[in-house]
């Protein structure tokens, strides 16, 4: 799994964004930064826990080892129709267990995915509130126009709070479209997670010890007179 970084919160920007929106009373603006600050990442991180423990759990790739190892082992020394079930039963089990393996995998990789997007998105969002403080000075130190519009630095400012509260509804709106085609996929994927192969047993034949015998010893060639 990549290496993701969460981005840093612009304190200084996010607090003259805060300023700003307060003194304007601009309710939207303020629910906005509230809401990338405190909800937006959501618990990301823990996500990314699950999305490793899904695709680098081992249980899967141990019981298919040790079960094909137990067919080697065997196979070099018992025969018979014990033996025949065995090897058939073992062969199915690991079909089964390749199979589960596969759904694990694609599990994984869909909830990676989702990760990809809310640390992007995350990302995105404290971009724009460094952008609208930057906006926010610019608009402040327009003195020519506050001389010709003594309404015009209020005028602007709202303009930029506006445009704040728009990309970030922009930004979530096109988030949330990405999720909802994820969230087929995941629903896909619980529905094949829900229809897990189990590992059927093992046929009588497989336990009835006199069904099983030891291979003969290969007999040496004689040697040349």
């Amino acid at each position: 799994m990549p290496t993701r970084e969460k981005a840093e919160w612009p304190e200084n920007a996010a607090n003259k964004v805060q300023k700003e929106a307060e003194k304007r009373k601009h309710k939207g603006a303020l629910d906005a930064l509230f809401m990338v600050r405190d909800v937006l990442f959501g618990n990301a991180d823990r996500m990314e826990e699950l999305a490793v423990w899904w695709g680098q759990a081992p249980y899967m790739v141990d019981s298919e080892n040790a079960i094909d190892d137990s067919r080697n082992n065997l196979a070099a020394y018992w025969q018979g129709g014990g033996y025949d079930s065995y090897n058939t039963y073992a062969i199915n089990a690991t079909k089964r267990i390749s199979r589960n393996e596969g759904v694990f995998n694609e599990i994984a990789g869909t909830m990676e995915s989702c990760i990809d997007i809310v640390y992007e998105t995350y990302g995105d969002a404290i971009a724009f509130i460094s952008e609208c403080a930057n906006q926010l000075a610019d608009a402040a130190s327009n003195f020519l126009e506050d001389v010709i519009n003594p309404f015009g630095e209020a005028g602007n400012i709202i303009r930029v709070l506006n445009g704040f509260v728009q990309a970030i509804s922009d930004l979530i709106e096109a988030s949330v479209r990405k999720m909802g085609d994820l969230r087929q996929m995941g629903v896909f994927l619980a529905r094949q997670a829900n229809d897990f192969a189990d590992v059927k047993e093992m046929a009588e034949p497989a336990g009835n010890p006199d069904l099983w015998a030891v291979k003969p010893v290969p007999k040496e060639p004689a040697a040349a007179r």
